[in-house]
């Protein structure tokens, strides 16, 4: 569901006191709210306190032990009665919503795999009569956590798994030609973990960078970089005029240590949230990629 609104939002999303109008009709006193969004909030009493909510930032993922607690509360809920519902929504209700949406269908054995539940929730949210556009979870970084999760429950039972903590040695980025100045010296790195940056480079700063016009790639060799541990974001910055999406930033993506295997990561195009938009595809080529060497903290 769209986030429930007022005033001048309620004409275009869903207007708070419909929802709940029909909530209070249809499922009075048989109904929870979770609101995602970690930009904006309501009075829970319209719903009569009957709220939760997950700070979850736009187009951006909830952390695994979030997945895990929603899910388990989902499920508890769902079975304390069976004429209980559960209301999820985030500003659109598609990206935040359909990850979580996933995650309890996957805790919940509805589903046994990521591309099932994805597929479902996509399938169920499409409306084929007003648009043929597949409307499920379209960040790549949304489901790629998706498939964390769907690790989580399937190899872990529902417990987080290991901590691993690494440090991140080395970027290259292939098909460089045409992003920016094309050489990867407008390019800044910041890295986020638990909501707050903790290192940051750029040509001049904690950075070697390298370029092979002959390959078409950039390495950039980091220093000084942190240790890292479960879910970290890489966002990078430019100096030139490259465009910006999601996030005010020209790409990014998220990942857990966790699930890196053999201290190397590698996303291609479509791997990477905002060059996976086909708008963006006049600047970063189908050969676009980005690939992540780590060392591990003993």
């Amino acid at each position: 569901m769209s986030f429930p609104s007022s005033g001048k939002q309620s004409f275009y999303r869903n207007p708070i006191k419909e929802v709940v109008r029909f909530l209070d009709t249809k499922h009075q006193n048989h109904y929870r709210v979770y609101n995602l969004c970690s930009e904006r909030a309501y009075d829970a009493k319209y719903f009569h306190d009957r709220v939760r909510r997950y700070m979850i930032d736009d187009h951006n993922v909830p952390s695994l032990s979030e997945m895990v607690a929603f899910s388990k509360e989902v499920k508890e809920w769902m079975a304390q009665d069976e004429e209980n519902i559960t209301v999820i929504h985030c500003k659109g209700g598609k990206g935040r919503t359909g990850t979580m949406i996933c995650a309890y269908l996957l805790a919940s054995e509805i589903f046994a795999t990521a591309e099932d539940s994805l597929y479902y929730f996509g399938e169920r949210r499409t409306d084929k009569s007003t648009s043929s556009k597949f409307q499920g979870i379209e960040t790549p970084s949304q489901n790629r956590f998706v498939g964390y999760f769907a690790m989580v429950k399937n190899t872990y039972n529902l417990t987080l798994p290991p901590m691993k903590k690494l440090t991140m040695e080395k970027i290259i980025i292939y098909s460089i030609q045409g992003v920016g100045k094309g050489n990867g010296n407008d390019l800044k790195v910041q890295i986020i973990m638990q909501r707050k940056p903790v290192f940051f480079c750029s040509a001049s700063k904690n950075s070697r960078i390298v370029h092979d016009a002959e390959t078409d790639t950039v390495i950039i060799n980091l220093s000084n970089c942190p240790p890292l541990y479960d879910e970290v974001k890489v966002k990078f910055l430019s100096s030139s005029d490259l465009p910006k999406y999601y996030d005010d930033c020209p790409f990014f993506f998220w990942f857990h240590t966790s699930f890196i295997q053999n201290n190397r990561l590698y996303l291609s195009r479509s791997e990477l949230d905002n060059p996976h938009k086909p708008k963006a595809w006049k600047i970063y080529r189908p050969e676009f990629a980005v690939e992540v060497y780590f060392d591990d903290v003993i």
